[in-house]
Parts: C-alpha cells; structure tokens; sequence
C-alpha cells in the first residue's frame, strides 16, 4: 500500500519548530461481480480510507494509532462507517504491544481460503458446521515478540462485548490466545491455543515453505464449541479441521493460488472446500482477479454450491 504525506503534516510543520509526528493517509478501493450459488448475478463496491498516525519518543519507543473510514463488501447500503480509533500500538526493541480493541487468533491450523473478500463474503454459501469463537475481538492487550529465532505473541481481550473502554474486575467473556512461529529448515512451524471464559478452546499449528517454484501452506487444528451463544452449534464437542493452500507465480505480475479445507464438527457434520483464486498486477497499485469458490456439505441445511467472482482491486 503505497503511503502519501497527508496535507496536516505540512500544516503542522510549519507551525512548529519541531515536528515530531508522522500522519499519513492510505486507501484501497474495488468493484466485483459474484454469480452466487443462486446464480444470482452480484456487483459489490467496496473502499477503505485510514489515517495513520505515529511518533517516536526520545527513548527510542515508537507509538502510532490509526481511524479511518471504510465501505464493507457485505454492506448491502454501501454505507461507509468509521474505523479504528480504539487501540495504540507500542514497538521497541523488536517488539509490538497493542492495546484497546484486538482480535485474537481462535482458528490456529485453520487454512484453506483463497478467494478474494467480494466472492468469499457474497457466495451465498453457508454450512452449519460449528466451530471458532462467538466473539475474537474486544478490548484487550496484545504482544509480539522475538526469541530467539521464533516469534511469540500473546493476546488477551478482557471482555470479548466491548471495543474500547471495559470493566475488567466484572468481566466474564474473556479470551486469550498463544502463538509460536518459528523457522526450520527452511520452512515455517507454527502452532497456537485460544481458550474462553464460555468454555470455548481451539487449538492447531501449520507449517509453510517452498515447494516446486511456489509455496506450500498446511494446517490442522481443533475447534471446542459450547452449546450455548452459538447460532450454529447444536451440541457440545470438538470440530475437527485440515487445510492447504498452493500460490504460485507464473510471473512478475500474475499469481494463482488453489486452497482446499475440510471440517467435520460433533454432530457428524462435515464440508470439504475447494477455492482458486488468480490475480494480474496492471502497475500503480491495481489488479484484477478470478476466483472460484465451491463447497459441499453433507448437513441437509447447508447452502453448499459453487460462485464465481472476478473484479479489480487498488491500492492508493
């Protein structure tokens, strides 16, 4: 994403003797058409706008905090709604501290998608299989760090039903998660667990690297759902998931990439997933894209099928 200088930092440059701070502005914007599973033909607008903001102490401690404005693919209304604002962002040392309103990895080993936003969120295809987290995301703490050779990170959300201002002496939705990544031989070892006050757990690692001119990503993991606060779950009991996912690059300016999933829950109901996705880079941050998504679900109320999507993608 290409960074422009924004035309307050001028301004402030030159009323001050010393300007400390840098604020930026970023954006994307795109169009896609989707044939959904209902052979319903689909064109989806969506655009993002963030204002970056950041400084760096005397101390060397970097902070820097973010709001902006965005158009969400699945917003029927295209109504453009306010982001960020809700968290600031510490880096020292080689390591990032976040604090305000996270989200916390509760699919570790969950791999397997490949298609862009626009075709994945606008497929009309929908299973009951349960598993994941009612809620990944609230106010919280959040650390990346390196050890070693490995990267470890750490997040805790105080109370997954709030963003930016929480009671945490009352909470009781809370949820935390740990992660490891580390190199070997070559290739990538990852592996983590996210675990929640309603008794929600998940667990799973994946392991990346390179293979015949391109990379290979393949994952597992392990889903605890309770019956409880859950639209999609019926019964208690763990949702087993596998994945992979390929990219490669045909040259410069076109990737392909092909990613399969499988996912049984308690009840015996199961889905396998196949997505391909290609994209051509067109120069000055846009692109165009194909992709496919299809899915089958043996759970009789499951709106399995196939969709198509291609559309352009820019980044400003």
């Amino acid at each position: 994403m290409k960074k422009l200088t924004y035309l307050l930092s001028a301004i402030a440059t030159a009323f001050t003797a010393n300007a400390y701070a840098d604020i930026s502005v970023s954006g994307t914007g795109g169009v896609g058409f989707v044939n959904d599973r209902d052979n319903d033909n689909n064109m989806i607008n969506s655009a993002t706008i963030s204002f970056g903001m950041s400084t760096t102490t005397s101390g060397g401690l970097g902070i820097a905090a973010s709001m902006g404005l965005s158009v969400s693919p699945t917003s029927g209304s295209n109504a453009a709604t306010g982001t960020g604002g809700q968290q600031l962002t510490f880096t020292t040392g080689g390591s990032t501290v976040v604090v305000g309103d996270i989200t916390i990895a509760d699919t570790p080993g969950s791999v397997g998608g490949t298609v862009s936003a626009n075709t994945g969120e606008n497929s009309a295809i929908t299973t009951l299989v349960s598993g994941g987290f009612a809620d990944d995301d609230g106010a919280g703490v959040s650390i990346s760090t390196g050890v070693g050779g490995a990267t470890v990170s750490i997040g805790h959300v105080f109370e997954t039903a709030v963003d930016s201002s929480t009671n945490i002496t009352d909470s009781t939705t809370a949820a935390t998660a740990f992660g490891v990544s580390l190199p070997v031989a070559g290739w990538t070892v990852s592996f983590g667990f996210a675990e929640h006050d309603d008794t929600a757990e998940s667990s799973g690692g994946t392991i990346s690297g390179p293979l015949g001119g391109g990379t290979v990503t393949a994952g597992m993991g392990t889903q605890t759902t309770p019956a409880t606060g859950y639209a999609s779950a019926t019964a208690t009991g763990d949702a087993e998931v596998v994945g992979i996912t390929y990219a490669y690059a045909l040259d410069a300016d076109t990737t392909v990439s092909i990613g399969y999933q499988s996912k049984e829950d308690q009840d015996n109901d199961d889905y396998t997933r196949l997505d391909v996705h290609a994209s051509r880079s067109l120069g000055g941050g846009a692109s165009v894209y194909i992709d496919m998504r299809q899915l089958s679900a043996s759970d009789t109320s499951a709106n399995d099928g196939t969709a198509f999507g291609f559309g352009t993608a820019v980044s400003f």
